[in-house]
C-alpha cells in the first residue's frame, strides 16, 4: 500500500478525486484555521503563533526559501516536513500562524487548505493521520484495572512509587475524563475542583474541538474500587508530590524529585505503553488516544446515553463521534449472535 507523500502530492496534474468524508474534514479544517485568524489574540495564543512562525522562518532560511511573502508550494513541503512528529492540531496552528502573519504584513495567505497544492497535502495528511489513530487499540477496563493492580511498588512497604502515584493519576482521569493527551499535560491545580461526595470537576480550558477558547467541564465521579477511582488517584497524587498550585502531571528530576514543570502530551502514550508491557500486552498496539477511545467504547457497550457520552468526550462532530460507536458496536444485537453456530 503506498504510503502518503506530500512531495509527491504536489504533482497539480493529476484528477482530483476527494470522498465527501475528506471533504468535510478539509472544510472543518478550513473553518477551523480562519477561526484561529479571527479571534481576539490571547498571550498564550501569541506565543505559540511566534514560536511557530519562528520554527517556519528557520526551516525557509534552511532551505533558501523565502519565508514572506511565501508560496503555497514552499508551506506545502514545510508541512510535509514536519507532519510525521506532530498532531493535526498542532499542524492547523502552524498553518493559522502563517497565514496570520502574512495577511497582517498586507501579503495573500499561501496557507489555504482548501484549494491549490495544501489541499491535497492536508486530504492526504488527515488520511494518514486516521489511519495511525486507528491503529491504536482501545484501553478497556479490565485492562485499565489490571495495569494499576502491577504498577511499581516500594519493596518493603508495598505501597505504590511516587511515579506509580503519578502515573496511576494520569491512566485514571485520562480514561475517566476521555481526555486527549494534550489536555492531560495542561491541567493545572486551579483546573481540578473536588466537590464532597460527588467527585471532581476537571476544566478544560482549551483542546483540538474547542478553538475559540470557550473551555469545558467534565465530571468525573468517584469510583467503585478504591485502587481505581480516578478521584482518589489524583487527590493521592496532589498530596505526596506536595503539589497545590501550577502544573498537575510533572516530571521527574534524577533521584526522584518532582520538577515543576508539565510533561508533554508525548509521554502519556509512553506511560501507557510501558505498563501495557508489564502486563503482558503489546504496547505497539496502544497509544494516549487509547485512554480516550477506551472510554467511549466502554460507556457505549454498557448502554449509556451516546449524546451524554458525546458531550462528556467533547467531540463537536457527530460524524466523527459516530466512527466510535460504530467500532464499539459491532457486537451490540450482532445478528451473528445465538442463531445456532
Amino acid at each position: 500500500m503506498d504510503t502518503f507523500n506530500p512531495y509527491r502530492e504536489l504533482d497539480l496534474s493529476r484528477q482530483e478525486v476527494i470522498d465527501s468524508e475528506l471533504l468535510a474534514e478539509l472544510e472543518a479544517s478550513l473553518s477551523r484555521l480562519e477561526e484561529y485568524a479571527a479571534q481576539s489574540r490571547t498571550e498564550a495564543t501569541r506565543r505559540a503563533y511566534a514560536s511557530d512562525w519562528e520554527d517556519f522562518a528557520a526551516w525557509c532560511a534552511r532551505y533558501n526559501r523565502s519565508a514572506i511573502p511565501a508560496r503555497p508550494e514552499t508551506v506545502g513541503l514545510y508541512i510535509g516536513s514536519i507532519a510525521d512528529g506532530l498532531s493535526l492540531a498542532t499542524l492547523e496552528r502552524r498553518l493559522a500562524a502563517i497565514a496570520t502573519l502574512h495577511k497582517e504584513a498586507g501579503h495573500e495567505s499561501p496557507a489555504s487548505v482548501s484549494q491549490g497544492p495544501l489541499r491535497r497535502i492536508w486530504k492526504g495528511l488527515i488520511r494518514e493521520k486516521s489511519r495511525q489513530q486507528d491503529k491504536a487499540e482501545p484501553l478497556m477496563v479490565e485492562d485499565l484495572r489490571r495495569i494499576i493492580e502491577h504498577l511499581p511498588r516500594k519493596r518493603k512497604t508495598g505501597e505504590l512509587t511516587l511515579s506509580s502515584l503519578r502515573d496511576r493519576a494520569i491512566l485514571l482521569i485520562g480514561w475517566a475524563g476521555a481526555l486527549r493527551r494534550s489536555e492531560i499535560v495542561a491541567l493545572t491545580v486551579t483546573d481540578a475542583k473536588f466537590i464532597a461526595g460527588e467527585g471532581i470537576n476537571i476544566y478544560i480550558r482549551s483542546s483540538k474541538s474547542d478553538q475559540e477558547g470557550e473551555g469545558l467541564v467534565k465530571g468525573i465521579p468517584y469510583g467503585a474500587h478504591a485502587e481505581t477511582c480516578p478521584v482518589l488517584a489524583l487527590r493521592t497524587w496532589l498530596q505526596k508530590a506536595a503539589i497545590t498550585e501550577g502544573p498537575i502531571f510533572r516530571r521527574f528530576f534524577r533521584g526522584g524529585k518532582v520538577a515543576d514543570k508539565a510533561l508533554t502530551a508525548q509521554y502519556v502514550s509512553v506511560i501507557l505503553k510501558k505498563h501495557a508491557a508489564r502486563i503482558g500486552l503489546t504496547p505497539e498496539d496502544f497509544s494516549a488516544h487509547s485512554l480516550r477511545s477506551g472510554f467511549i467504547t466502554q460507556a457505549i457497550r454498557k448502554g449509556k446515553s451516546e449524546r451524554r457520552v458525546k458531550e462528556h468526550s467533547g467531540h463537536k462532530s457527530w460524524e466523527t463521534f459516530n466512527g466510535y460507536v460504530k467500532r464499539a458496536g459491532t457486537f451490540q444485537s450482532n445478528p451473528a449472535k445465538d442463531v445456532g453456530l
